[in-house]
């Protein structure tokens, strides 16, 4: 009889591609891995098979794909070093929201976060940011999963704009929460998006709540 919310505290950083690093311009393929093309005057053709990215150039291509090689390793030691998520700042409101919600009638709220796969200070750091932000009755309501689709809940509010898994029905409704990475995509209805936490968020539980 209760409303379960899950809720992904801090700022995340979308970064497309096999194994959560940056990749060519496209979109996610089948396993995780990227699918795309890139034609300026040489195709990039990234379709991956049997868990590796499969690459073809032509020779015009490959100073770009040297380039994106360098950056993406570069990226990775950026956010795969200590501290990093630690350090975070939170979203301007994400606190107060988030402690509201807990403390509302029929209401329950769990923090569902995606590890990266080089998880050696990702999995700590998380549970030490929300200690430190949120106090340690919330580090019991971490939710630690790479597939949130298998999570039971009523929303989900994430600044991922597409979010698949095992389940192809999750349970809960996906509010978009708007990011500098997902601010120009036009949502079809019946998707809903929170543009910032002082937007209606109470509304849309409520709205939540009638059905």
């Amino acid at each position: 009889g209760h409303q379960g919310i899950s809720w992904t505290p801090g700022r995340q950083l979308d970064m497309r591609g096999s194994a959560g690093h940056w990749g060519a311009a496209g979109h996610q393929g089948s396993a995780g891995h990227q699918e795309g093309s890139w034609t300026p005057g040489g195709q990039l053709d990234m379709r991956g098979s049997a868990g590796h990215e499969g690459i073809r150039c032509c020779d015009r291509a490959q100073p770009l794909l040297m380039v994106l090689c360098l950056l993406q390793a570069k990226v990775a030691s950026v956010y795969e070093s200590p501290g990093f998520f630690l350090s975070l700042d939170p979203i301007p409101g994400a606190l107060e929201a988030v402690q509201e919600m807990f403390h509302m009638q029929d209401t329950e709220v769990f923090i569902c976060t995606s590890p990266l796969r080089n998880y050696e200070h990702c999995v700590v750091e998380k549970y030490k940011w929300v200690e430190k932000h949120l106090g340690p009755e919330f580090v019991e309501r971490i939710i630690l999963t790479r597939d949130k689709t298998v999570v039971a809940a009523d929303l989900l509010f994430d600044d991922k704009d597409t979010i698949q898994g095992a389940e192809p029905r999750p349970s809960w409704e996906h509010i978009l929460f708007t990011c500098c990475h997902n601010r120009h995509l036009q949502l079809p209805a019946p998707r809903r998006r929170l543009r910032s936490w002082a937007d209606d968020w109470k509304g849309i539980l409520e709205s939540k709540r009638r059905q």
